[in-house]
């Protein structure tokens, strides 16, 4: 039956939302996915044919997580792509016909529409697990396999999943029939929970990123200790590329999303944050992959204390230098970085001598 507009629903079937919000969306959304489709193609180019037996282990692991992270983010797109059209097609059909109980029936109990906004979150969840298992791992060995390192980082990432799971559900449920009063009130409660979530995630995103950089500072600092100078505008600016790639990019659409979904809309937004957000968890860890193979990956300090090798000794003797058989890996591979310099210990330079730094 032919109906005025109602008031309340008059913005969500203007034009410009039924028509040029779901398409720039989406062509955001496929051009920075298209982007990633390139990336991961180099990354696992790069893995199957430069590896080395020393890194097998290791790189299988990366590609393995690299794999999933691409697998999950194509689903995103596809359930992402299929919620956008939907929502158009309903809200179009409504204007053309002037029959809102359809588009009404949408927005408070459509199967359809529960349906995909689950799997976008469990999407989302399942990216930023993997995603930090990858991290966590580079971290745990740069760090020299310390569990007191990855222990904290493993349960503030399972904590903070859970807390994105338990949120997921509640909204679930909460959207199965939004004209009652409980489970509206229970939507609104996971809307709180999985809101704290997109802030919790990338805040550990970050912190790992961090550890990694801060490790590689440690690392720069004790050479300078023995007055082995650097290139130090380029070290800087080496170790600030991967706060900026894994610690920033994530954090910075998550807070983009946010703000863009709370802040009171005095016009129309003109694309959707949210792929970038979840497409951007995926992304980082592909790009320090890649970065890495190509021997730019930040962590690399072979341009500049090429020649240093971190040794341990005792006190030695007058004109007498201590050479420790150490080995000394790459920082260049993050899966094969491990330097482990004692506590109490002194470490000497070898004069006259280069160090085999691997790739």
């Amino acid at each position: 039956m032919s109906s005025p507009t109602p008031e309340e629903l008059a913005p969500s079937l203007s034009a410009p939302h039924i028509i040029v919000f779901p398409i720039v969306s989406l062509s955001v959304m496929y051009f920075v996915y298209g982007f990633y489709t390139l990336l991961f193609g180099t990354c696992i180019y790069m893995m199957r044919s430069h590896q080395k037996e020393n890194e097998q282990l290791n790189w299988n692991l990366y590609l393995v997580l690299t794999v999933a992270l691409f697998i999950f983010s194509t689903a995103f797109a596809i359930v992402y792509t299929t919620y956008m059209v939907y929502g158009a097609i309903i809200a179009f059909t409504a204007v053309k016909t002037q029959d809102y109980e359809p588009f009404m029936d949408y927005l408070t109990h459509n199967a359809e529409n529960i349906i995909t906004d689950f799997l976008q979150m469990l999407l989302s969840i399942l990216l930023n697990i993997t995603a930090e298992c990858m991290l966590i791992h580079r971290c745990y060995l740069i760090w020299g396999s310390k569990k007191r390192i990855a222990i904290p980082l493993i349960v503030a990432s399972a904590l903070t999943n859970v807390v994105g799971l338990v949120g997921a559900i509640m909204i679930t449920i909460g959207e199965s029939d939004k004209t009652i009063d409980s489970n509206l009130a229970l939507y609104k409660v996971g809307s709180t929970i999985v809101a704290t979530y997109q802030t919790a995630s990338p805040t550990v995103n970050f912190i790992l990123s961090f550890l990694t950089a801060g490790r590689i500072w440690w690392i720069h600092r004790q050479v300078r200790a023995h007055n082995i100078y650097t290139t130090k505008d380029k070290l800087i600016y080496a170790v600030s590329r991967i706060i900026l790639e894994s610690g920033l990019l994530y954090p910075i659409f998550s807070i983009m999303t946010l703000v863009s979904a709370n802040t009171p809309r005095t016009g129309i937004i003109l694309f959707d944050f949210l792929p970038l957000m979840i497409l951007s968890s995926g992304i980082a860890p592909t790009l320090i992959m890649v970065r890495a193979k190509l021997g730019k990956n930040v962590e690399s300090l072979q341009d500049q204390i090429s020649g240093i090798r971190f040794t341990s000794r005792p006190a030695p003797r007058e004109e007498t230098t201590t050479i420790s058989q150490t080995p000394v890996y790459s920082i260049g591979n993050l899966g094969m970085a491990e330097v482990e310099l004692e506590e109490g210990n002194e470490q000497q330079m070898i004069h006259g001598k280069r160090s085999t730094v691997m790739y």
